[in-house]
């Protein structure tokens, strides 16, 4: 089996390929190291269009090397602005999509990512790694993961 039809496959059996939803797709290598990791949060095309995009943008070209492939399906995204809501966010059950000039520039962080032991410390993070300014918008999401040993 192809590795697309296996990655369709299996996460066939917890979204409908057919939804327009959110997907991350991370790959790790045989020794765990992280070969790539792509994915939107919000889209109008169908989940199945995405896999198959990131397939044969980025996925195809390494498969040999690939051992695990992780998804994180987005399941709920929603605008929350409330700081009083934000700093006691539970990180391990919720990412962080932050935007900026009405989406000309934005960051993110998955739930339940390594090293992030705060909302401050996740906002800081996104904020260096996409050069983001102060004023953003921030929502928050769930995801689904779906882990595919190969």
């Amino acid at each position: 089996m192809l590795v697309i039809d296996r990655i369709k496959s299996e996460v066939s059996q917890y979204v409908a390929l057919q939804s327009k939803t959110g997907v991350f797709l991370s790959a790790f290598g045989k020794d765990g190291k992280l070969l790539l990791s792509h994915g939107v949060v919000r889209t109008n095309r169908t989940l199945e269009m995405i896999l198959q995009s990131f397939y044969t943008a980025f996925l195809q070209k390494i498969e040999a090397q690939v051992a695990t492939v992780i998804l994180d399906i987005v399941q709920d995204v929603r605008l929350q602005n409330d700081p009083n809501v934000l700093v006691k966010l539970p990180l391990d059950q919720y990412g962080l999509f932050l935007v900026q000039d009405e989406g000309l520039k934005s960051g993110v962080l998955l739930p339940n990512t390594k090293g992030i032991d705060s909302p401050q410390q996740a906002f800081s993070a996104i904020k260096q790694k996409y050069n983001l300014g102060s004023q953003v918008s921030v929502y928050i999401f769930t995801t689904k993961k779906v882990e595919i040993s190969f």
